[in-house]
């Protein structure tokens, strides 16, 4: 089973690579006003209990506010922080629900038949556009001006490394794995449309496995966003260790389940 601070931990190192950070006894607050409607720049995050809701939330309104950022919250450890949700709608934010996954490598490799047409290379500055043009083909990342900013933030840090597949020498699928100490998460795995459902994920998985395991990595971790992509993680020996609720509060702009509905 997983520990819900050491994730929260791991999260927070993840989303400094790219955002401002304060703590507080609840939990952090991320901002970057660089890029102010990217969520995962910009929201409070928050697994502790809170004491006094109505306070906080409207501490979280004010801070946000103060910036010129909507105020957007992800709650977690809900059983303890039932008087925040049911506080929610009075303070003006709407809300939705979530439970996901935490998927865990399980050390083992898949076996994939060996594919000449295939290339997995790093990216660096020779091939970052094409690395970039496939991210910003999914839609489920969110606005490409968004992801383009994202990317050039946490490309350029010693925390994150990218990958770029290539199918016949086109580029068609990446990711990137995150390192902080002896843990890895791997994010942003994508495809572009016309070259799904040809098992590449699975390819470039393996490869950051492998990876992983050169740089001596104790544990690698990825977080499917839903059920679907879960299984195809699961292919590539990714074992769900847990999961995790959650809900996203926000007084203005679109819903998460909405922006993945586009996709």
């Amino acid at each position: 089973m997983f520990n819900l601070e050491r994730i929260m931990q791991l999260d927070i190192e993840y989303v400094k690579s790219f955002s401002e950070v304060e703590v507080c006894k609840e939990g952090v607050l991320f901002y970057n006003q660089a890029i102010p409607t990217y969520y995962d720049a910009n929201h409070a995050q928050i697994w502790r209990k809170i004491e006094q809701p109505d306070l906080f939330l409207q501490d979280i309104k004010d801070f946000y506010q103060s910036k010129s950022l909507i105020p957007r919250i992800y709650l977690y450890n809900l059983e303890q922080n039932q008087l925040c949700i049911e506080a929610l709608e009075t303070h003006g934010f709407q809300y939705e629900h979530f439970v996901n996954e935490i998927q865990y490598w399980d050390g083992e490799y898949a076996i994939l038949p060996p594919n000449p047409a295939i290339q997995i290379e790093r990216v660096t500055d020779a091939n970052m556009e094409e690395a970039l043009a496939v991210e910003m083909s999914i839609s489920a990342f969110g606005e490409p001006s968004l992801i383009k900013k994202a990317f050039e933030q946490t490309y350029h840090s010693s925390h994150f490394t990218y990958y770029l597949l290539r199918l016949d020498g086109v580029a068609c699928c990446s990711a990137n794995i995150f390192v902080s100490e002896n843990q890895g998460r791997i994010e942003s795995v994508a495809t572009t449309e016309s070259y799904r459902g040809r098992g590449l994920i699975g390819y470039m998985l393996q490869h950051i496995q492998q990876q992983s395991v050169k740089l001596g990595l104790d544990d690698l971790w990825i977080l499917p966003i839903s059920e679907q992509v879960a299984k195809v993680y699961e292919k590539a020996n990714f074992k769900s260790v847990g999961s995790v609720a959650s809900i996203h509060a926000f007084t203005e702009g679109k819903s998460i389940q909405d922006i993945r509905q586009q996709a």
